[in-house]
């Protein structure tokens, strides 16, 4: 009988979050169907089925961790030809028997913002502020009993445009540069219920300059009994769980488990041109009635 850890990649856009649920699209559920037929294993409690975190509807990852025990060798490719395309293992590790993939020496998420007029100085200097320990009982999403978290560091990036995938014209090559993404990515042992999706409504807030720093670490300390905020969480299908680390567990990425996420993403994404000319051709046509 092995332990193995699993890294799972995932589009959470037509799933209902990552925990099974009744009569519901989970990944989980995905998951744990394909490992029972492949015959992996059976009863998920002998098994020891384990998973790292619960991401919500819409969130994508290419980090999330799962693990398991079996009597079988893990085939990664095996699995990823009975899985849907939308969900694919990224690599392995042997681990030891009393694993818990929940308990992470480091999370990191990445908020892709698309908004064009963020002050890029001020975001940065938020990313100072929320870098630390805090109390973050305003960012969750439910009462913490430990609402102290503690945030490793925050990268501000803007990337541009992967050349490496081509396509027959440029529709959606100029759709993505007119959107000037730009990547925030957070690195944090633990993070509470909803506290990334809202930390992103602040930074947006901050970098259009109708939120101002001191309000912020108003935010991050606040008083004994005083009201907690209302702030709206951000669009969680422009958050990706993008890695989990452990100490002392390296997982080998599968290059052509990797290589058959990036066709199935491309293919998607031709789809999604093919729909945007589609539409720029019916706006235009309606110019000429």
């Amino acid at each position: 009988m092995k332990r193995t850890a699993l890294k799972i990649g995932y589009i959470g856009t037509n799933f209902h979050g990552f925990q099974r649920q009744p009569n519901l699209r989970t990944i989980e559920e995905e998951l744990i169907n394909t490992l029972q037929r492949l015959e992996y294993f059976g009863d998920l409690k002998k098994a020891r089925f384990r998973i790292a975190g619960r991401t919500d509807k819409g969130v994508h990852s290419l980090g999330n961790v799962i693990s398991f025990q079996s009597e079988k060798e893990v085939l990664v490719n095996q699995i990823n030809t009975n899985l849907p395309d939308d969900i694919q293992i990224l690599g392995k590790a042997p681990v030891r028997f009393g694993f818990k993939p929940r308990y992470a020496q480091m999370r990191q998420y990445r908020y892709i913002l698309f908004d064009s007029d963020l002050n890029m100085d001020l975001l940065h200097q938020c990313a100072n502020i929320f870098k630390g320990t805090h109390n973050f009982i305003n960012f969750s999403k439910r009462e913490q009993k430990t609402p102290i978290r503690t945030i490793e560091d925050i990268k501000i990036s803007t990337p541009l445009f992967n050349e490496d995938v081509k396509f027959k014209n440029n529709n959606l090559t100029s759709l993505t540069n007119s959107c000037s993404p730009i990547f925030i990515d957070i690195f944090g042992e633990s993070f509470l219920w909803n506290m990334v999706r809202k930390m992103m409504r602040i930074f947006v807030l901050v970098g259009k300059e109708k939120l101002s720093l001191d309000q912020v670490e108003n935010l991050l300390n606040p008083k004994i009994n005083e009201e907690k905020a209302c702030i709206k969480v951000m669009n969680a299908d422009q958050l990706i769980l993008m890695n989990i680390q452990y100490d002392n567990i390296n997982f080998i990425k599968d290059d052509y488990a990797i290589e058959r996420f990036k066709r199935i993403l491309i293919k998607n994404l031709l789809n999604y041109q093919r729909n945007y000319s589609l539409t720029e051709s019916i706006i235009n046509s309606l110019n000429d009635i």
